[in-house]
């Protein structure tokens, strides 16, 4: 069917806000774009390049980075399109079978905060075996040591849309990404540009959440709490918080903590042997 056809059935609009990285392709020319996947509460649509991925979010769906997102929830909405069919994306709207979901203002995603750290002692769920992978990954890249085999043992590592390996890389780059200091910049860019390298490797979902959080983007919660986490004075997360970052998804909150406890104590390390190291000199 046409865009000219779709555009001229009886529809219903939706009004949505839209986040800043996506903004463009919603707001070029109208395309026919394949539908990944479709919950109740979220659609996620491809927008061309492997790592470029639409969420079409309700009300009560995680608010992801790279979404554009509705006032009402899934029990107000029927998507009308099943995984592989298409929707057009365009001219400020995404365009469903029977509905168009209007961009009507911006969305400011979560976004770290970059600060002065003194790595919290806060306790965090224990690491496991993936948080233990975090750790020496994060060492490396401080230690400008290679991290090409940490990342890609990682990225697409396990099941799912976005793999529990992608999880704890999100955890890693948004850690990296919330302490302001020449080493940890040098280890975020490191770690960012073999991740980058690497996205074809896992689903364009997940690639798509790797790049934003290589800049610093996350669900709002997580954000906050990584923040906190890294920040100065190492305050505690307010009540709740933590346990809302873990009921993420089925194993994706969980598992990005893990990256974010491994990523924390590989900083605290390397910070009190830094210290170390000034003393005797």
């Amino acid at each position: 069917m046409s865009v000219g056809a779709i555009a001229g059935l009886d529809r219903v609009r939706l009004p949505a806000a839209v986040s800043p990285l996506v903004a463009a392709e919603l707001a070029g020319p109208p395309r026919h774009r394949r539908v990944l996947a479709a919950f109740p509460s979220c659609l996620y649509v491809e927008l061309g390049a492997h790592e470029r991925v639409l969420g079409v979010l309700t009300s009560d769906a995680e608010p992801l980075p790279i979404g554009v997102r509705l006032a009402v929830p899934s029990s107000d909405v029927q998507w009308g399109v099943e995984p592989g069919g298409h929707v057009v994306v365009g001219e400020g709207r995404v365009r469903l079978p029977q509905a168009d979901v209007v961009a009507v203002r911006p969305l400011p995603p979560g976004r770290v905060q970059p600060v002065r750290s003194c790595i919290s002692a806060v306790s965090l769920p224990a690491p496991g075996a993936l948080g233990a992978l975090a750790r020496d990954l994060t060492a490396a890249a401080l230690a400008a040591e290679s991290v090409e085999a940490g990342v890609r043992g990682l990225v697409g590592a396990g099941r799912g849309l976005t793999p529990s390996g992608d999880d704890v890389l999100c955890g890693v780059l948004l850690t990296l990404s919330a302490v302001e200091s020449p080493e940890a910049r040098r280890a975020l860019a490191a770690v960012r540009t073999v991740v980058r390298s690497a996205l074809l490797r896992t689903t364009s979902l997940s690639a798509a959440l790797l790049v934003a959080a290589g800049d610093g983007y996350a669900v709002p919660d997580v954000a906050r709490l990584v923040t906190l986490l890294a920040g100065a004075g190492c305050a505690a997360p307010e009540r709740g918080l933590v346990e809302r970052v873990l009921a993420i998804g089925h194993t994706s909150g969980r598992d990005l903590l893990a990256g974010v406890s491994g990523a924390l104590r590989a900083l605290r390390h390397h910070a009190s042997t830094t210290q170390e190291g000034v003393r005797r000199a």
